[in-house]
């Protein structure tokens, strides 16, 4: 799987930090009183980054609850058209987190995705797309269980061959005020169209 970002990659992921589509986690704002469910990608080579960030963002809150559902592509397999087996796994993760929050009686859902991912390279997905699907899968999830508090994060791995190929890893917030913002929209689909 490439690894390095592209330059049209590289500018989406700023214009996201710059807007406020990617944003800092802040853990004293996540209320995360009665733990989580994480849905996150089961990919070997970033799976222990993102987990080790949300445990330790939990550990801050004094929370040590958190019920993991992962899957190669993460939390986009719910939220988009992809091909019949991959949709299976979308499916199969939606009906295992709506499970899980009821057996254990947990709210809150942290959706990841990671760029690069191999299963949206695959399926020809940008990084922008990737973002759109984990909306829309909190989207689905919401309309099934409107108790949920879902929330959705992104996890990017810039590969740097001039750094002796070293990665740097961040795992960003999308807040959902910014996600709604159409003048926001407007200016990332015209970004995400000059880069096809």
């Amino acid at each position: 799987m490439r690894t390095i970002l592209t330059e049209h990659e590289r500018r989406c992921i700023e214009h996201m930090k710059h807007t406020g589509l990617f944003a800092e986690i802040l853990p004293e704002k996540l209320d995360i009183a009665h733990g989580i469910i994480i849905a996150p990608c089961s990919d070997g080579d970033q799976f222990d980054d993102v987990y080790g960030h949300i445990a330790k963002v939990c550990r801050e809150v004094q929370i040590n609850r958190i019920h993991a559902v992962a899957l190669n592509g993460g939390g986009m397999l719910m939220g988009g058209q992809l091909p019949p087996e991959q949709q299976r796994h979308g499916d199969c993760m939606f009906e295992n987190i709506i499970n899980a929050s009821r057996i254990k009686t947990i709210r809150d859902v942290f959706l990841y995705t990671h760029f690069p991912c191999a299963i949206a390279s695959g399926n020809s997905l940008s990084v922008i797309d990737q973002a759109l699907y984990l909306k829309r899968a909190k989207a689905r999830l919401r309309e099934t269980n409107p108790d949920l508090r879902v929330k959705c994060f992104f996890h990017i791995d810039k590969y740097d061959e001039q750094e002796g190929g070293s990665h740097k890893r961040r795992t960003y917030f999308m807040p959902r005020e910014k996600w709604e913002n159409r003048d926001i929209l407007r200016g990332l689909r015209f970004l995400k169209n000059i880069g096809e």
